[in-house]
């Protein structure tokens, strides 16, 4: 626990073990040694911002002009670190240590290389983040993805692999449930056995990487969504749900994407079961722009003066490449903040969350930009694993013109810009008045979020994320001034007010209650479910019950539901829809324990001792005693791991809304949330008002979302249930909803949905 911080009594485990360590370590060890650099001991505002577009030496790929690309995955290396031949390193961390020596040479990434299919010319390099698209409108844009991932040499040694180094250095738990290309079929082991030592389920998987491109924010047929069982390796093994246009050769899927929505920032990473945290981890993400001049504001700054940015965090070791704490000795020296993996006996390699020491702005540590005084557009990416981003632009005027896939009705003025992974924010940032002046981007978002390390005091270096340089010449600037104009032509659709409440005419067909849940092991967090089922929900009884194909969320296609999604843990969960953005009516707290004003004797969730004593609140109640017999009474907060909700999915129930609507059925199995509310129902930030398709959901609260089966551009009253409006049929397939924290959707926390006639 970071000294000063109190932890919020649901979830004390877990953040004790993740900031701290457990206290035994796996077995297991990295496949090739490495060395941990402490991040003070990485130079800041010495590395220029890699730029995509007019203003940089990287291009943007037109989609337009190239409406047939391929897309291939690769294994490079790119320079990230400064050099110490032209830069000074540091030579004590921030507690004193002596920083290591370096070895400064090229870091292997995975990548994305660009290239139109019909001429082979390479229209974008392949790079850490990958070269961003531009699609235009109701322009389809076919991409053939080519997976040429090499696997790590085993017969290697040291650094210098020319192919298979990053499999060595990103470890893969092969006892998650994960795309498994082998057929090893692992499960949970304990792997701190003698007997399993040589077992190869307590080895890190060394094969040909398994990768699947997912259009994050796209409304796609479920066949080009890039699922999380789509995977494709480069030798020609496929996973269940693989798809393609065509018969494309080995290690490839072609997709088509309409390219029919609202225009936006998405972007496109890896979606391997159980490999996405270091899939994407290894440099596979990258912008894809969706433009419409007659639905975007009028007059944004644009050209040179229109630059994204994906912010991450990363570790690297004394080597110079990328470092991914698995378990081994490298894991428990000072500079490591994740600690080795919590319950080695039943995921040797697996972490909750990964916690990096080093900011990191389109591939660069802690980076400068020069600008000129005047506007500029900013489309941010939050492309972390885990961390969340509160940055302040110091003294530049700073507003929000969009978030996630759509802008905004008007600007809104920001003091900080707020971002939880796979989050996008486009902001307007004014150095008018700043010429020849340093701004510097700081960073205020505890990891986790929201009761972990401090930046500035638990984690020195993260408080500072890069460093604006405003040039002393004056400019001319005829782009849209915020503060009057860059607003949205056209009406955003609405389905709240983005004032708390139901927009007018919106008719809700359904409530879900749906609740986020940890379950622990002796060493702290084992998984982290939605509605208490795993993925595939094959241990969940209460849901294969009622739904044989085991996937009980079914929303029928124009319908539009609420979703009250209750947040039992101690993290902040970004919540992720496929195929379609909702927007957020409102969140309210619930009493955790008893104690925080519903009058109700040890709350919702339950008075939480860290042991045996705890007592049961009215979630794990719900499952009756005795308990079911396949429950593990051995926490009394979670009493029934992975079974499903506590009630039946659907009893029949039906409840009131606020709105005037009377007797909405009622889904999801949880126990009512009602009495244990304590009345301060929040709107959504008006940054966050308009469509998402990822959001915050906080601990201790109830977030509410309304989501709607027809394209975002649907006016209100248009959609009808049994209607679909959108150019595909998206009732074939399945799509997926998921928190966003790569380390959680990699082991579980994630849930595929269908979508019915």
């Amino acid at each position: 626990m970071p000294k000063g911080k109190k932890l919020a009594k649901i979830g004390l485990t877990f953040l004790g073990v993740v900031l701290l360590g457990a206290a035994g370590s796996a077995r297991a060890s990295t496949l090739v040694t490495q060395t941990a650099l402490p991040g003070d001991c990485v130079p800041q505002f010495k590395v220029e911002m890699p730029v995509f577009g007019p203003a940089g030496d990287l291009p943007r790929v037109d989609a337009l002009k190239h409406p047939m690309l391929t897309v291939k995955m690769k294994e490079v290396g790119q320079t990230v670190l400064p050099d110490p031949l032209r830069v000074k390193y540091p030579s004590k961390d921030s507690l004193g240590n002596p920083c290591p020596h370096i070895v400064f040479q090229d870091t292997k990434v995975w990548a994305y290389e660009t290239s139109d299919s019909v001429t082979r010319k390479v229209l974008g390099p392949a790079n850490w983040p990958g070269v961003t698209l531009e699609a235009t409108r109701f322009n389809p844009t076919l991409v053939k993805y080519e997976n040429e991932l090499p696997a790590f040499d085993v017969r290697g040694r040291g650094m210098n692999f020319v192919d298979g180094l990053v499999q060595g250095l990103l470890t893969v738990d092969q006892t998650l449930m994960w795309a498994d290309p082998l057929n090893l079929a692992c499960g949970p082991i304990d792997c701190t056995k003698p007997e399993n030592a040589r077992n190869a389920c307590c080895k890190p998987f060394v094969g040909r990487p398994p990768t699947v491109p997912h259009l994050h924010g796209a409304e796609v047929p479920a066949a080009f969504d890039g699922g999380p069982l789509a995977w494709f390796t480069a030798d020609g093994r496929k996973g269940p749900d693989y798809s393609s246009v065509g018969h494309p050769g080995a290690g490839e899927a072609i997709y088509q994407y309409n390219n029919t929505q609202e225009p936006g920032t998405l972007w496109f990473h890896d979606h391997a079961l159980g490999a996405t945290r270091t899939n994407v981890y290894s440099g596979l993400e990258a912008f894809y722009f969706l433009r419409d001049a007659s639905k975007e504001p009028k007059n944004l700054p644009s050209g040179p003066y229109e630059i994204e940015m994906a912010l991450q965090d990363r570790q690297f070791d004394t080597h110079s490449q990328l470092f991914f704490p698995d378990g081994s000795g490298a894991d428990v020296n000072t500079s490591n903040l994740n600690g080795p993996p919590t319950n080695p006996d039943v995921h040797p390699f697996w972490n909750p969350e990964f916690i990096g020491d080093v900011a990191v702005v389109n591939g660069a540590p802690w980076p400068f930009l020069e600008v000129e005084p005047r506007r500029y557009l900013f489309r941010l990416l939050d492309g972390s694993n885990a961390r969340v981003f509160r940055l302040n632009f110091g003294s530049a005027p700073v507003y929000q013109v969009g978030a996630d896939d759509n802008y905004l009705e008007v600007p809104v003025r920001v003091d900080r810009v707020f971002l939880a992974p796979a989050e996008r924010a486009y902001v307007i940032v004014d150095f008018s008045n700043l010429r020849g002046e340093t701004i510097a981007v700081t960073n205020d978002a505890p990891v986790p979020f929201p009761d972990g390390l401090v930046p500035g005091v638990d984690q020195p270096g993260m408080a500072r994320i890069m460093q604006f340089r405003v040039s002393s010449k004056s400019v001319s600037d005829s782009s849209c001034n915020p503060k009057t104009e860059c607003r949205r032509p056209i009406a955003l659709p609405r389905l709240t007010d983005g004032r708390g409440h139901i927009a007018p005419g919106v008719k809700i067909d359904k409530v879900r209650r749906l609740a986020l849940k940890e379950h622990s092991g002796p060493g702290g967090p084992l998984e982290v479910l939605l509605n208490n089922t795993n993925f595939d929900a094959m241990n969940a009884p209460n849901i294969l019950r009622d739904f044989p194909d085991a996937i009980s969320e079914q929303p029928r296609i124009g319908t539009t539901e609420l979703w009250e999604i209750v947040n039992m843990t101690a993290d902040a969960h970004p919540i992720h829809t496929h195929l379609v953005q909702y927007q957020i009516l409102n969140r309210e707290s619930f009493d955790v324990d008893g104690t925080q004003g519903s009058g109700i004797v040890n709350g919702y969730i339950g008075i939480d001792n860290g042991d045996s004593t705890s007592v049961p609140g009215a979630w794990a109640e719900a499952f009756g005693f005795p308990l079911p017999a396949q429950c593990d009474n051995a926490d009394p907060l979670n009493p029934c791991p992975g079974f499903g909700p506590p009630l039946k999915y659907d009893k029949g129930d039906t409840i009131n809304l606020p709105n005037g609507q009377k007797n909405v059925p009622l889904v999801g199995g949880n126990p009512d949330v009602g009495p244990y509310l304590l009345g301060d129902a929040t709107p959504p930030a008006p940054e966050e008002s308009g469509y998402k398709d990822t959001a915050k959901s906080v601990p201790g609260q109830v977030m509410r979302i309304l989501l709607r089966w027809a394209p975002t551009s649907t006016h209100v009253g248009d959609s009808r249930p049994g209607v679909n409006l959108y150019p595909f049929d998206p009732t074939q397939g399945a799509y997926m909803w998921h928190c966003h924290i790569l380390d959680h959707e990699d082991n579980d926390m994630m849930r595929e949905y269908k979508v019915k006639k």
